[in-house]
């Protein structure tokens, strides 16, 4: 859990410094899609819904938190 934890938040970082909402939209919408299709493959490490809605929430701060440092940089430029 921890890794994907990473993976999101650093995912979430990265859309944050270049795109604007429409593309958080479509980040936890493949969240989601990739966690329904990971439990219905078999796979092991089942993603129940809440860890589901951690990784969203996750995703989301560090979305937000990309967005500050982008704006951040950008006003230390002009």
């Amino acid at each position: 859990m921890l890794t994907s934890i990473l993976a999101v938040s650093v995912a979430g970082i990265l859309l944050g410094l270049r795109f604007k909402a429409a593309a958080l939209l479509a980040a936890t919408a493949l969240l989601v899609i990739g966690a329904v299709t990971w439990n219905s493959m078999g796979l092991p490490g089942n993603v129940t819904v809440g860890k589901s809605l951690i990784l969203v929430f996750v995703l989301a701060c560090a979305y937000l938190a990309g967005l500050s440092l982008a704006h951040c940089w950008t006003r230390n430029e002009k």
